[in-house]
Parts: structure tokens; sequence; C-alpha cells
């Protein structure tokens, strides 16, 4: 994980699990303008906001497989392996 004094956000993760677990998997520690997800390997992720309920879906084989997320505070990001590997990368950018 690396932020620095302003305010950037840069982790890669591999999603292992089945299921959301009970701490974020990613947690932003200041207000975010915008935030990327990239999934970088073959198969299906899905992702929360809330770590219960599902929010959205990644496919390596359709254009969800990169996402943004403009003007919306986004805190805590909960990942959950479907098929294939995970390896996901998140960036984030603060508001200033």
């Amino acid at each position: 994980i690396t932020w620095g004094r302003d305010f950037n956000y840069y982790k890669k993760l591999t999603v292992s699990s089945g299921t959301f677990t009970t701490n974020a998997d990613v947690i932003i520690t200041f207000p975010s303008y915008t935030v990327n997800f990239s999934l970088e390997s073959t198969g299906v992720v899905q992702y929360s906001f809330n770590g219960t309920d599902i929010h959205g879906e990644m496919d390596s084989t359709k254009s969800s497989k990169d996402l943004s997320f403009q003007n919306r505070q986004v805190t805590k990001i909960w990942f959950k392996l479907i098929s294939g590997a995970g390896t996901v990368r998140v960036e984030a950018w603060g508001i200033r």
C-alpha cells in the first residue's frame, strides 16, 4: 500500500476468497475523487462497498475488467473471487 502527502492510493491484491471477508480488502483513508479498479488476470471478481451486498462485477472477457468511479466517496472495498485468478489493481485520487 502506498499513499503519499498528495493523497494518491495504489494497491495490487490477489483475491482468493469466494466470500467477502470480515475486514475490507481496501481502505482509503482520505476523501477520494476518482477510484479505478482493473482486473489484471483472467476470471471474474465481484466487489462490494459494504461487505455484504454485491455492487458489481469485473469480468476479464468484458469491458467491465476496467472500472472508474468519479465523484463518489469510496472508503472501504471488499472483493470476492467467482472464477479464475483474481489480481486486482486499485488506484484512488483525493480531493484537495
